[in-house]
C-alpha cells in the first residue's frame, strides 16, 4: 500500500534540496538530513527513505482514503439502488394489476372514521311539540335496544323536551317517528325517551355507554349532533378534554366535562365520544362571547347512567330531595354567608364548625319539603347517615339509594329569622319521597 501511494504521489515532488538518493522500489540509502518541498508547499524533514515515505503517507492518507471510500460507496449505492427500485417497481406493478387497492391509514384516523360511522347511525334529532306546533329541537343518542319489544331508547337533555307535550325522533333523511317520554331529571338535565322499531326503514346502531370516572385532560373527544337545527344534521367535530369536574355558576349539581369540540345550539343532548366509540358525556351547554372562543360542557356519563337507570327502574319521572326544593350549596368558611330569599336579603352566621351544607331558599309547592316543617334559611347538613361534603356526592348518594315511596331523614339546623342565627341543636325530619 505504501509503495503504491509513493508512486502515486511521485509526480507532485517538485524539487529536491540537498543530495538525496531514493529508491522508490523500497531500497534505502543513508543520506545526510535532507528536505523536499511539494507543490502544496509542505516541507518534509527526513533522514532516510522510510522516514520520507511515512511522512508523505500520513500527509495524504485522508485524501486518498476518502476518495477511495467515496468511489466504493458510489459503486455499492448504484447496485443497491437498482435492486431497491426493481423490488418496488415489481410490487407496484402487482398492485396496479389488482382491481382494488387498500391504502393503510394511521390508527387514530381509522378510529375517527369508525366513530363517525357509528354516530351517523346512532345520533338522532328530537323535536318537541305542543299539539302540532314545534317548540324546540335538539340531539339524542340511541343507547339501548329491546329486541323482544323492538323498542329503542334514547338519551337527550331535559331542556330539549321540557316545553313539549309530544315528541318525535328525526332521522338523517328527515323522516320521523313518535317518541314516548319515559322520565327526566331537571337537576342533571337528562331525559329518556323510547320509540318503536316496527316497520322502521333505518340503519340503526346502539352506542355503548363508557365511563367518565378516569377521564383526564388532553383526552381526544368527538362530538355529534345537529348544531343550529336539522340543516346541519349529523355534524361531527373533534376536540380534547379541557377540564373535568367543572362546577358552573348556573348549576351546582353537575361536575361537567369541559371540552373544546365545536358544539352549538341544537347539539344539546348529543353524545361526546371517546376514540373507542364509547359515549363518555352528554353535551349540554357552551360558553361563547366576544371574550371567549368557545367552551363546551358535557354531563359525565357515569352520572347520566345513574339518572337513566333510576328512570328505567321507576318507569317514569322521579323526584329526589334536590328536585323537590331549590337548595343553595354552601361551601364557605363559617364566618358569614349572604343569601337572597323570596322575602329579603339576609346575612347568616353558620353554626359552629359547619362549613358545608344545603340551604333552603325556596319551597316547591306540593314538594317533599312543602309540609315538612322546614323553612327558608334552614341548613341541611346530613341525609340519614350521609354527611354532606360535596354536592355531586350527595346527589349521587340520593340517586343510588332512594326511590319514590321510600323515607329519608334529613338532619338540619333551624334558622331563627328574628336573630338571623341558627339553632345550636341539630334537628331531624323523616320524610316520604313522592
Amino acid at each position: 500500500m505504501r509503495k503504491w501511494a509513493i508512486l502515486c504521489i511521485s509526480a507532485i515532488i517538485v524539487s529536491v534540496l540537498g543530495a538525496v538518493s531514493i529508491n522508490l522500489m523500497g531500497e534505502t540509502t543513508t543520506v545526510p538530513e535532507t528536505s523536499i518541498t511539494t507543490s502544496s508547499s509542505s516541507v518534509y524533514q527526513y533522514e532516510n527513505n522510510d522516514d520520507l515515505i511515512n511522512q508523505i503517507y500520513d500527509d495524504i492518507y485522508e485524501d486518498v482514503y476518502q476518495e477511495l471510500y467515496d468511489n466504493f460507496l458510489d459503486a455499492i449505492r448504484a447496485d443497491v439502488y437498482e435492486d431497491i427500485y426493481a423490488t418496488i417497481a415489481a410490487k407496484f406493478d402487482t398492485l396496479l394489476a389488482q382491481s382494488s387497492m387498500n391504502i393503510p391509514l394511521d390508527e387514530m384516523q381509522e378510529k375517527i372514521y369508525s366513530v363517525s360511522e357509528l354516530a351517523s347511525q346512532s345520533v338522532v334529532g328530537v323535536t318537541s311539540y305542543v299539539g302540532v306546533e314545534g317548540v324546540s329541537l335538539g340531539s339524542a343518542v340511541i343507547y339501548d335496544y329491546d329486541e323482544l319489544t323492538n323498542t329503542y331508547y334514547i338519551i337527550t337533555n331535559e331542556h330539549v323536551i321540557d316545553d313539549g307535550d309530544n315528541f318525535k325522533v328525526v332521522f338523517k333523511d328527515k323522516s320521523n317517528v313518535s317518541a314516548t317520554l319515559l322520565g327526566y331529571d331537571k337537576d342533571v338535565d337528562i331525559a329518556v325517551l323510547s320509540f318503536s322499531g316496527v316497520n322502521l326503514n333505518q340503519n340503526i346502531e346502539v352506542s355503548p355507554l363508557g365511563s367518565s370516572d378516569s377521564l383526564t385532560k388532553g383526552t381526544i373527544v368527538l362530538a355529534a349532533g345537529n348544531p343550529r337545527g336539522y340543516d346541519f344534521y349529523g355534524t361531527f367535530t373533534m376536540g380534547i378534554v379541557a377540564g373535568v369536574d367543572r362546577m358552573t355558576d348556573w348549576d351546582l349539581v353537575v361536575p361537567y366535562i369541559q371540552h373544546d369540540a365545536s358544539i352549538n345550539s341544537g347539539n344539546s343532548g348529543g353524545p361526546l365520544y371517546n376514540l373507542e366509540g364509547e359515549v363518555i358525556g352528554i353535551n349540554v351547554a357552551k360558553f361563547a362571547t366576544d371574550e371567549i372562543e368557545g367552551m363546551g360542557f358535557a354531563i359525565p356519563i357515569d352520572m347520566v347512567k345513574d339518572v337513566v337507570n333510576s328512570i328505567r327502574m321507576l318507569e317514569g319521572s322521579f323526584n329526589d330531595i334536590s328536585s323537590s326544593v331549590s337548595l343553595n350549596w354552601v361551601n364557605v368558611n363559617p364566618d358569614d354567608y349572604d343569601i337572597n330569599s323570596d322575602l329579603e336579603s339576609i346575612k347568616l352566621y353558620l353554626p359552629n364548625g359547619i362549613m358545608r351544607g344545603l340551604l333552603v331558599n325556596h319551597l316547591v309547592e306540593d314538594g317533599v319539603l312543602d309540609t315538612s316543617g322546614l323553612a327558608l334559611g334552614d341548613l341541611i347538613v346530613k341525609v340519614d347517615n350521609y354527611q354532606i361534603n360535596l354536592l355531586y356526592g350527595m346527589y349521587e348518594y340520593l340517586n343510588q339509594n332512594y326511590q319514590s315511596g321510600e323515607t329519608v331523614t334529613l338532619w338540619y339546623y333551624q334558622l331563627n329569622k328574628t336573630t338571623l342565627t341558627f339553632s345550636s341543636t341539630l334537628q331531624s325530619k323523616t320524610l316520604l319521597l313522592n
